[in-house]
Formats: C-alpha cells, sequence, structure tokens
C-alpha cells in the first residue's frame, strides 16, 4: 500500500473512529461521561524556581528532536512535580512529536516486517497484542515494536499490513495531570483510537454509536470555545457528521438499488433529531424533512443538501469562537 494511500486511511481512523442497540436521547446523554481511566500518582508540586528548571529542560528536549520515547522518559519523572497547565503543555508537545513520528515508524516497520511476521502472529487481529510481542522471533522487528509499545503508540492492521498509531488510552495515564479540556479532549481521541470506526471503506460501528460520538465532540466544541485543540475538534465533527449524512462506500446510508435509505439510519436520525440544545439535532430535522419530502429516497439532490447542511453546522459552531 503507497504512503500517500496509509496516511489517508490513518487521518480518517484517528479523525472518526461498540455499536449501540439505541442511540435514545437517555442512552447517548449517559455516554457523554468519560469513562474512568487509570492514572498516575497525584501531583505533588514542587517551587516555582524548579518548575521553571524543568520546563527549560524539557523544552530542550523537545528542541533537540528527540524520539518520543525519550520525551516520554522525562514526561514520567517529572510531570508529578508540575501544576496542571504545565502537564498541558507537556502532553501538547508530546502529542505533536509522537505524531510527527508517524511516518519515520511506519517505514521501520514495513521496512522490518516484509516476512509478515507480524500478521503470521496476530492473525486477524485489528491491533497486534501488546502481551505477543514476546512472540516475534526477529530481534529487530521485535526491538522496534516494544519500542513502539513502550513510546505509547500501537499496531493497527490495515490491508494485512501493521501500522503504527498513537494510543491515546496510555495518554490518559496523564488524566490527573492535566486539565479538564484536556482530559475530555483525550477521552475523545481514546473513544475513536480505542475502536477505530472506518477501516477499508467501511463503517466498524453502528449509525448510533456514530451519533453518540458526533455528540460527544459537539459537547466539547461547545464547552471549550476558544480550546487548544478546537480546530482539530471542528474537524473531527466535520468528518464524523459527513459520514453520519452520507455514509461511506461499504456502508451506504440507503439500499444500493432502490436508494431508499435504511430503517436504522433514519431511527438514528430520529433520535439525535429529537435531542434538545445541539446543534447536530437542528441539523439532523432539517435533512429528515428533504429526505422524507424526497421519498426516503437518497440520491444526488438530497447528498447535496447533505453538504449545505454540513456547512451550516461548522457555521453555526464557528459562531461560537
Amino acid at each position: 500500500m503507497g504512503k500517500s494511500r496509509y496516511i489517508t486511511i490513518f487521518i480518517l481512523i484517528m479523525v472518526i473512529i461498540l455499536s449501540l442497540s439505541g442511540c435514545k436521547k437517555k442512552q447517548i446523554e449517559k455516554e457523554l461521561e468519560n469513562k474512568p481511566v487509570q492514572s498516575k500518582e497525584p501531583i505533588e508540586e514542587v517551587e516555582d524556581d524548579e518548575k521553571a528548571k524543568i520546563m527549560e529542560e524539557f523544552s530542550n528536549i523537545v528542541k533537540s528532536d528527540n524520539e518520543p520515547i525519550k520525551v516520554k522518559e522525562f514526561v514520567d519523572k517529572n510531570i508529578n512535580k508540575l501544576s496542571q497547565l504545565e502537564g498541558n503543555i507537556m502532553i501538547d508537545e508530546i502529542e505533536k512529536i509522537m505524531e510527527e513520528y508517524i511516518e519515520e515508524y511506519t517505514d521501520d516497520i514495513l521496512e522490518l516486517d516484509k516476512k509478515s511476521e507480524l500478521m503470521k502472529i496476530a492473525g486477524d487481529e485489528i491491533f497486534y497484542p501488546e502481551d505477543r510481542i514476546k512472540d516475534i522471533k526477529d530481534d529487530k522487528l521485535k526491538e522496534e515494536v516494544s519500542k513502539l509499545y513502550d513510546s505509547m503508540y500501537k499496531l493497527i492492521n490495515l490491508d494485512g499490513k501493521f501500522y503504527p498509531m498513537v494510543d491515546y488510552a496510555k495518554i490518559q495515564s496523564y488524566n490527573n495531570n492535566v486539565t479538564d479540556e484536556w482530559k475530555e479532549y483525550l477521552g475523545i481521541k481514546a473513544m475513536d483510537s480505542n475502536n477505530p470506526p472506518l477501516i477499508d471503506g467501511g463503517l466498524r460501528i453502528g449509525y448510533d454509536e456514530l451519533a453518540n460520538r458526533l455528540i460527544k465532540v459537539e459537547t466539547y466544541l461547545n464547552k471549550y470555545v476558544i480550546g487548544e485543540r478546537r480546530d482539530e475538534m471542528l474537524l473531527n465533527y466535520e468528518n464524523k457528521l459527513r459520514v453520519y449524512l452520507k455514509g461511506v462506500d461499504n456502508s451506504p446510508i440507503a439500499d444500493t438499488k432502490t436508494k431508499k435509505i435504511n430503517a436504522n439510519v433514519l431511527n438514528s436520525y430520529e433520535d439525535v433529531s429529537h435531542m434538545e440544545n445541539y446543534i447536530s439535532s437542528h441539523i439532523l430535522y432539517k435533512y429528515i424533512e428533504s429526505i422524507k419530502g424526497n421519498k426516503n429516497i437518497i440520491d444526488e439532490s438530497i447528498l447535496k443538501q447533505a453538504e449545505n447542511l454540513i456547512e451550516e453546522a461548522l457555521e453555526m459552531l464557528s459562531e461560537f469562537k
């Protein structure tokens, strides 16, 4: 698979990712609460001058183009001495560095795993099991995979090959060291990385669960109107909404022959439209009206309307910025 194709798939995975039996209002709102994660020890702050020294050393480590594992080792050693605001800075930087190294680590894994040893061990697993790193025979490959998992990455199976991606569930171990805004941001990212919704052109989760995730992102955007990751979350929302309204190649929202909208999709739309105080609900109400006015047929006119509604939703969310 070409690098450009990998990057495209990777972005889709990181941006949009447990099907629920229904998408009723109470079920969605219950899911809005972050699930508890294992966090590091409580913070024991040091004096301001020592904090300044730590942050200066951290800045030098970042600027020296160190790999994520080196940055993580420093963070683990020092983050409990700092305030949550300084913790935000550390997690902000380590996330950026991890993303910067994705392409390099991808090339390394593909080069070392030419014999597809990882697939032979893991089979159809969506993620390479961390507890099976010990089973890798090739020493260089084992060392590289071990380094990745120690650096808070994991390997995901795409088209019969394993590729590195950021494991946000592991980054959530710093939840005690960051502000609520970052906790909620990491929760959204972990939700998508734990269970990628879109692989090989198909939706792996139900439309109800996709709606649930869409509402979570909107809730974040409405709560943190000048958030550090607002632009990224706006893109996250846009991509989720586009898939929700239009479907994807291997998971269309309508019957491929009759073009009539699938009942489960329409039911999900109805559930979201009845929720109060969400832009998504307003958008879904208008979309349902258009669909019903078209005798439940999804054609080019409806898909064009979907694009218009996506733009409307983004404009409304941007008004709060």
